[in-house]
């Protein structure tokens, strides 16, 4: 496996299939675990396939089992997909391996700007559906950065307060989108 996977590291695309073929039924088996909003279970497959050609991009030779990494980096990259925690790589600009070590350099496709234009019109959206008040509160903690400390300082209201408002304000927020 060591040398096959050395192959992969190497551009291989058969390597790289052949190892994507060992684990195939795994990705089958941990993408019907999962039922993700916004995710056919082709997508978490496909996704499972990244996870595999992430992980031999990023195994280091000579250290540990491959199958052991590899069945880690499937299972931790869904629990990652579920978490909203992984951007969305479903189109790669161009035919070489995305660099995931230098997420800086992603280009970003016209999917990933179609879909976050998408999700900041939804949130504009429910961002109007606030009470000034929670509204006020949400900007100056998000976008300003000032703690609930330094809000409650500057008003009469106690810390606390503003921590049950910022709760409640999000809460809506995650109903309405």
């Amino acid at each position: 496996m060591e040398k096959l996977v050395e192959k992969a590291k190497n551009g291989d695309s058969e390597a790289t299939e052949l190892i994507i073929g060992k684990f195939k039924y795994l990705i089958f088996k941990e993408s019907s675990k999962y039922h993700i909003p916004g995710y056919t279970n082709e997508d978490l497959i496909q996704h499972g396939y990244l996870s595999v050609i992430k992980a031999i991009a990023l195994y280091k030779l000579g250290s540990n089992s491959f199958n052991g990494y590899c069945i880690n980096a499937i299972k931790m990259n869904f629990k990652a997909l579920l978490k909203g925690e992984i951007k969305h790589f479903r189109e790669v600009p161009n035919s070489n391996m995305v660099d995931f070590d230098a997420q800086e350099h992603y280009e970003f496709t016209l999917e990933d700007e179609v879909i976050a234009y998408g999700e900041v019109e939804k949130l504009y959206v429910a961002l109007n559906t606030l009470e000034p008040f929670e509204r006020y509160i949400l900007e100056r903690f998000y976008i300003m950065g000032h703690s609930l400390t330094e809000i409650a300082c500057t008003t009469d209201k106690s810390y606390y307060k503003y921590s049950r408002i910022k709760k409640k304000a999000l809460e809506k927020l995650k109903a309405i989108m």
